[in-house]
């Protein structure tokens, strides 16, 4: 039964989906990856801070990364200190960054991994009512389970690298959404028309999308999460690619965003 969940990557959607463990009572161990803010925060409810990730590895049954990309995922199980070298037997690892889905296939070859990207954002994972895109054996989610349902609701995708490849196909629609309610507003507005009557129109009509219904959060924040948006774009086209599927709507999409990033 596990009971000790290692915590790597405390930021806008880790430190609520921790909390949520805390909340739950399991132990949560975690080092700090690029701030130590949310580690003295949960502290106050429990959180045991370890000096490295693979202290952290060495008191979990199960560790979850929550990092920003590949590279990070890297860093924190390979790198100096890194929690592989710490992994005790029986262990689990659970990616919850979204990367390339070969990368979880190959980490899967040397220890017991689930990979399970998140959607919902901030708001819903304090909520611990999440969407978590799992791939992985159906013994290793099970085993896994209590701790992922104090976050969200499992979707067990498939094999090891399903999770990351049903999120990058996630998206690859939400961002070339957000492009195209965007061209829409301008389109709408060159006519002089009101855009929360436009919004109201597209809710209630055959263009509502999870874009356009919570286009009031995404537009302010859009250059934040947009360089996030953009890793996962590139990472979906890099997948679709690999597969000889061809993506050029996402792909112009991905560009778009690009250049509105500067």
């Amino acid at each position: 039964m596990v009971k000790r969940v290692g915590f790597i990557g405390l930021g806008d959607i880790g430190m609520p989906m921790a909390r949520c463990l805390l909340d739950n009572g399991y132990d949560v161990i975690s080092s700090a990856n690029r701030r130590r803010e949310a580690i003295e925060t949960l502290k106050v409810a429990g959180l045991v801070e370890a000096d490295n990730p693979r202290e952290v590895a060495k008191q979990s049954d199960v560790l979850i990364t929550m990092v920003v990309d590949e590279a990070q995922t890297d860093n924190v199980l390979r790198g100096e200190q890194g929690a592989l070298a710490g992994l005790e037997p029986g262990s689990v690892i659970v990616i919850m960054s979204t990367i390339s889905p070969v990368y979880c296939q190959t980490l899967a070859k040397e220890v017991e991994v689930l990979d399970c990207p998140v959607s919902g954002g901030r708001p819903r994972a304090e909520k611990g009512d999440l969407a978590l895109i799992c791939g992985g054996a159906q013994e290793t989610v099970e085993k896994c389970r209590p701790v992922l349902e104090t976050m969200g609701t499992i979707f067990h995708c498939g094999a090891v690298g399903m999770g990351q490849v049903a999120k990058l196909a996630n998206q690859g629609l939400t961002v070339s959404q957000f492009r195209l309610v965007e061209e829409m507003r301008a389109m709408a507005a060159a006519y002089g028309m009101d855009l929360n009557t436009l919004m109201d129109v597209i809710r209630s009509s055959s263009g509502a999308s999870f874009m356009a219904e919570n286009w009031d959060f995404f537009e302010p924040n859009w250059r934040h999460l947009g360089r996030m948006a953009k890793k996962d774009m590139d990472l979906c086209i890099a997948a679709a690619e690999t597969r000889d599927v061809a993506v050029p709507l996402v792909r112009a999409a991905g560009e778009l965003t690009g250049k509105w990033l500067g």
